[in-house]
């Protein structure tokens, strides 16, 4: 998987957003893992960092699915007869994230090229996973989902995130928007206001601008 083969996607609502900064992620670990200069430590624990964030916001972004946007879907009448393969999905996407989480604390308690490879084919099978799970949940889903964008359970879902992603807005925002292309970014201000966005990003975001971003730098 490469950073060239990221899809356009119509951006009918975050979540796509969202998606975007995943495959990037992929992509951006791929060529990481590829390149890795042998038994250095420094460059192990900057794909650490990058791969702790990365880990989290793929949990909350799956975990906030499950318990808020998909009952409020539910709550609307809106046909979920698709979530029961979407879940089977995600536990999947839940095993190969382990296991790939297994290879990378490996490959940076042990930076050699072996560990490098093997966490590159952890990391490519996770990529196989959660692209595959991506493009069915675009094609099927999110227009059910953008449907009912502003209906009053998607509106309370929403805030139900904002509240629940309280204090990490500012990296969140950092992350959707390092590498974006302007597609990605328009998608980001028809959901948030552009100048919400840059002010959250410019005071709270400095965390993963100084410790994230320099990673892919």
């Amino acid at each position: 998987m490469t950073e060239n083969s990221t899809p356009t996607v119509e951006h009918k609502t975050l979540n796509t957003v969202v998606h975007a900064a995943f495959r990037r992620d992929l992509g951006r670990f791929d060529s990481a893992f590829a390149t890795f200069p042998a038994d250095s430590q420094p460059r192990a624990d900057q794909l650490r960092r990058a791969w702790d964030n990365f880990e989290q916001e793929l949990h909350y972004h799956h975990t906030y699915e499950e318990t808020m946007f998909w009952p409020a879907l539910e709550g609307v009448g809106a046909d979920l007869s698709l979530v029961q393969d979407l879940d089977g999905e995600h536990d999947a996407m839940r095993q190969a994230l382990e296991e790939a989480s297994v290879a990378v604390t490996r490959f940076h308690l042990r930076p050699t090229a072996d560990e490098a490879a093997l966490a590159r084919q952890a990391v490519g099978h996770l990529s196989d996973v959660l692209l595959n799970h991506l493009a069915h949940e675009e094609r099927d889903l999110e227009p059910i989902s953008a449907r009912y964008h502003d209906s009053a359970p998607m509106v309370a879902a929403a805030k139900k995130v904002q509240k629940a992603h309280k204090g990490r807005m500012g990296n969140f925002f950092a992350w959707l928007q390092d590498g974006a292309t302007a597609n990605d970014k328009a998608g980001l201000r028809k959901e948030i206001p552009a100048p919400v966005v840059f002010v959250i990003t410019a005071v709270a975001g400095r965390h993963y601008r100084r410790d994230i971003a320099s990673v892919w730098a």
